[in-house]
């Protein structure tokens, strides 16, 4: 799946130009959309795990990779190599020329012998356009290979010491060796509702976002500002403590005498309460965001309004990113055709992931809307 802007497409405000490679621009919202079961979240799943076992995987005592990365369940397929694949602009390496490198992290999951192991993870950059190792593993034993610059000798024994169902990433980082501990705390800096293991969009419970907002005097400054756009009845939110120690979250409304607790708001106001903090997070340091069903409990017009943050370079002055899943296609209206990528599932039930910029005479000013609903685009749900 190829992000990149063709050369050809007009230069528009919500693309971004790639902190990398000059010449090439990049999407701030990436928006798939398919029907049920066709795989949007497994995509999505993909990158989340894979963050969460780069980052995490040392840290987790308990941490298992037959749980986080399942094969597709067909008698060959389950038994195969899976490889996942990941190209990005990264600022971690100082170098000269542009402010960051292009990575490529590779990551091949074995499962040849009954229970899945790591056969390859290696980390390259590209300096000058060929591939350059930052680390290198197999899982033959051998001990992790790291560029001398990091000052990491071969003979290290912390090198053969990282547990083969663990990343090198998260190892190394925990040993506080080379770029390493920079590259986790990056990973870990994106902002998902996926979390490995559970199957739905996660949501914080109520006592851990008001106690969120309340330590955070800013985040609940910015809320209150937003609201107003969300709920034309809501005037602003306070933080209170009540008489037995606990916590709310309070809305103050037009009309009424008295405020709203969260626990008794609107699914829409409660959803964009629990998900704020993290679409700010990412907008203000220019993180990625990954958000599965970001559509859910909301009207079209609001998520547009979302989507809209990280579009505008106003909102969105550090280039932050955000892919997300959504199931109101009435949406597609306010999107250009290289934002929007089609999830399909063959008969075969193998998922398939295409630009809307590939489909043949897609006019940029045309209502996408329509051609979706009309089927020109693919990726609608079949009945009968």
């Amino acid at each position: 799946m190829d992000l990149r802007i063709p050369g050809t497409t007009p230069q528009l405000p919500m693309f971004r130009t790639s902190a990398s490679r000059p010449d090439v621009r990049l999407p701030t919202v990436v928006a798939f959309i398919g029907p049920n079961a066709s795989g949007k979240t497994t995509l999505l799943r993909a990158l989340t795990d894979v963050v969460d076992f780069a980052a995490n995987s040392y840290l987790y005592h308990d941490y298992s990779m037959d749980a986080a990365f399942l094969p597709f369940m067909d008698p060959f397929m389950r038994t195969q190599t899976t490889r996942i694949e990941i190209d990005f602009d990264a600022r971690w390496f100082g170098t000269e020329g542009p402010p960051a490198s292009l990575c490529r992290y590779v990551l091949d999951i074995d499962r040849h012998y009954g229970h899945p192991r790591i056969a390859r993870e290696a980390l390259l950059t590209h300096p000058k356009g060929r591939p350059r190792r930052v680390f290198e593993r197999f899982g033959d034993g051998r001990p992790v290979h790291v560029a001398r610059e990091w000052g990491i000798r071969q003979s290290d024994q912390r090198l053969s010491a990282i547990p083969p169902s663990t990343s090198a990433v998260s190892a190394l980082a925990r040993m506080d060796m080379g770029p390493f501990p920079a590259i986790a705390q990056d990973l870990r800096n994106v902002q998902r509702n996926i979390v490995s293991f559970q199957p739905d969009p996660w949501r914080p419970d109520i006592a851990s976002v008001v106690h969120f907002y309340r330590d955070n005097p800013n985040l609940l400054s910015r809320i209150s500002e937003m609201l107003p756009r969300f709920d034309l009845g809501i005037e602003g939110v306070n933080v209170w403590q009540a008489p037995d120690s606990n916590w709310h979250l309070l809305f103050r409304h037009r009309g009424l005498d008295s405020p709203i607790y969260l626990q008794h708001e609107s699914a829409g106001t409660r959803h964009l309460a629990t998900v704020f903090p993290q679409l700010n997070f990412a907008l203000e340091g220019g993180h990625v965001a990954i958000m599965d069903s970001l559509d859910s409990d909301f009207h079209p017009a609001l998520v547009t309004e979302i989507l809209e943050w990280f579009r505008r370079p106003d909102t969105n002055p550090n280039g932050a990113q955000l892919l997300c899943t959504l199931h109101n296609a009435s949406i597609l209206s306010d999107l250009e055709k290289e934002e929007i990528f089609i999830v399909e599932k063959d008969w075969n039930g193998v998922t398939g992931v295409y630009g809307a910029r590939e489909v043949n005479d897609l006019r940029r000013n045309g209502d996408i809307h329509k051609w979706y609903r009309g089927g020109v685009l693919g990726g609608i749900p079949r009945f009968g």
